[in-house]
Formats: C-alpha cells, structure tokens, sequence
C-alpha cells in the first residue's frame, strides 16, 4: 500500500536531490567559500550553519507547494494558469515570510542572534532580502518542473510507441502462423491423397515445427540456432515433397550458440522460394539457402528457379516481415530482391548490435 502511494522513482529521486543541494547545499557551500578565502577558515560557524538549516527549510516548504502546483499546471497545459499561479505565489510568498520570521522569533530552541534577526526582518516593511534572489530559486525550481514534466512525457510516449509496435507485431505474427501451417497442411494433403510413404514423416516434421510455433515465437527474440533448426526442419518438409529433379541447398556459416533473433523472420522468405518458385516447375528447377553471421552482421540469400508460366511472386507472408524488419530493425536491415525471367533472389541483411 506504501509503496502504491508513495513511488519512489528516478523521478522522485532527482527532485528530493535538487531540493536538498539547491536549499541546503548551495547556501552551505557558500558560506564555506566565503570563510576558507575571506576569513582563512576551513568549516562553517554554528550559527551559519543554524541560519542555513532554518531559512533552507523555510524556503524548501513553500518552493515544494509552489512546485506541485507548477506540475498540475504543466499537465493541464494552460498558459493563463500558470500567470495566475506566478501572481499568486508572489503576494502569498510575502505573507509567507513574514509569517516565517514572527514564528522563528518565537521558537525558545533557536540561538538569540537567529530569532532577534527574525523579529527585525518581520518588521521591516520590505521582504528581507531582494527580489532578484527570490526570483533565481522560482526560476530553478521552475526549470526542474519543465524537465521532469518533459522527461516522463518522452518516457510515457516511448512506452505507448513499444506497446503498439508490439500489438502490431503480435497482430502481424497472428497472420503469419495460420498461413504458414494452411501451406505445409495442404502439402500433406496432396501426399496423403497419393498414398505416399513420406505423409507419415513430414507430419513428424511438422510436429517438431508446430511445438517451436506454440512455445517460442510469442518471445520477443529467440536462439538464432534454434530458429535456423526450425528452417531446417521446414525445408527438409520441402524436401520430402519435391521430387529428386528440383535440387535444395541449406548452408549455414558462422552461427554461434549465444546470438538471438526476432522468430519466423526468415521464413517467408523461405517459404515463398517453394511457394511460389518451383511449385509449378515443370523441369528441374532450385533453391539455394544461405544464412551466414559475420562479426554482428547476419545475411540470407534465398534463390530459386521461377516457372515459365509463374508472373507474380509475393503473398500476405513477404508482405508482413517486410513490416517486422521496419518495427524490429529499423535502420538496422537491408532487403534487396531481384527478379529475371527465370530466377528470383532475395537478399536480406540485418545488423545484430
């Protein structure tokens, strides 16, 4: 419950910082300069140190209302409040000290010399001390206000941006798994209805993917390796379904054990080789697979054989990891695909820092 009302943040930290250096620190530090080079005196006099300590809590008091009621106006974003609020505090900080002074002339623990300068501040028509001085902590605590009213806004709208890129990402992950299971299903179908001896071990194969699907793709990177042996998986399902003629490479390089990726990155890319490359081959055709990691560089080339009679290549597949590498690598990846009659190529880059 404490803790609920009561939230400690960085936040929080830098203005109980601020308030204790700019009220206590920086009076006490000067009246330490002015000693050790005016008066060869290291250290600072009780009753300097008293004087700090009593007008530095004074000061933080009504700096501190002044401060809350400067955020509330901050996030209301009206200019005229903040007028009002300026004007205000100028003619209650009067009454203030003058409050201040009557009751420090009053407290019986205070040394003589603090309480008989409180009583002649208190009846001297003027404040006590210049405009000007007062005017340099309402700047001050005005300038933290700004920054920490700046500060969490940034913070707030990073955390709204990373929210919706990850409901984007989940939506587009959504896509992606129906699809690719609706594929490699129909592909066990066209085996099944031809009574073929490779149904029962794609479906084994298919098994394996379907349970790195379930438990690993919702996680925000995964194990490079892990993710390559899942392609591996795939294109040996792809492999069982093509006959001998289409020739299927898979090279991998450079791979370590400790490198992470964001999950079914690389698979529609793959899956669009057989998709929609030698599917419909009618002679021999290929795909060549290549995933190679140099330094925290990660490149794959894909390349397959394009059908005579094949005039458009794509899907809802390559369409929606060409919207993952821009929410998830940013300026950080490189996509070129190129097509000619007979082959199409891909070639994706992505910088692992």
């Amino acid at each position: 419950m404490a803790k609920t009302l009561f939230k400690f943040d960085k936040y929080t930290k830098i203005e109980v910082v601020f308030f204790l250096v700019y009220f206590y620190g920086i009076s006490l530090l000067s009246n330490f300069e002015y000693n050790f080079w005016e008066r060869n005196y290291i250290g600072i006099p009780s009753g300097e140190l008293e004087f700090s300590i009593v007008y530095g809590t004074c000061n933080i008091i009504v700096f501190l209302v002044f401060y809350w009621a400067l955020k509330f106006c901050l996030k209301s974003n009206k200019i005229w409040m903040f007028a009002v609020l300026i004007v205000s505090f100028l003619v209650s900080h009067y009454f203030y000290k003058k409050g201040s002074y009557l009751l420090i002339s009053e407290l019986s623990f205070l040394s003589d010399k603090i309480r008989s300068d409180a009583i002649k501040w208190y009846h001297l028509k003027r404040l006590g001390f210049t405009l000007s001085y007062m005017m340099t902590q309402l700047a001050g605590v005005s300038f933290l206000a700004y920054f920490i009213h700046s500060a969490r806004q940034k913070e707030q709208l990073k955390a709204l941006k990373e929210q919706q890129l990850m409901s984007e990402l989940t939506y587009l992950k959504a896509q992606l798994q129906p699809h690719f299971f609706f594929n490699t299903l129909n592909n066990i179908y066209g085996l099944a209805l031809k009574q073929s001896k490779d149904t029962a071990p794609l479906v084994a194969k298919l098994a394996e993917m379907m349970r790195y699907m379930l438990y690993k793709v919702d996680e925000k990177l995964v194990l490079l390796k892990d993710e390559i042996e899942f392609l591996r998986n795939y294109v040996a399902v792809e492999n069982i379904r093509y006959r001998s003629a289409i020739k299927i490479d898979f090279d991998v390089q450079g791979i370590d054990s400790g490198s992470k990726i964001s999950p079914l990155l690389f698979l529609p890319f793959i899956e669009n080789a057989f998709k929609h490359g030698i599917a419909e081959e009618e002679n021999e055709g290929f795909v060549h697979i290549v995933i190679c990691k140099t330094g925290d560089e990660l490149t794959l080339d894909v390349a397959n054989s394009v059908a005579a009679t094949k005039v458009n290549i794509g899907g809802i597949g390559l369409t929606n990891v060409k919207k993952r590498l821009e929410i998830l690598y940013p300026g950080k990846h490189k996509l070129e695909i190129a097509k000619t009659e007979r082959v199409y190529q891909v070639n994706l880059t992505l910088d692992m820092v």
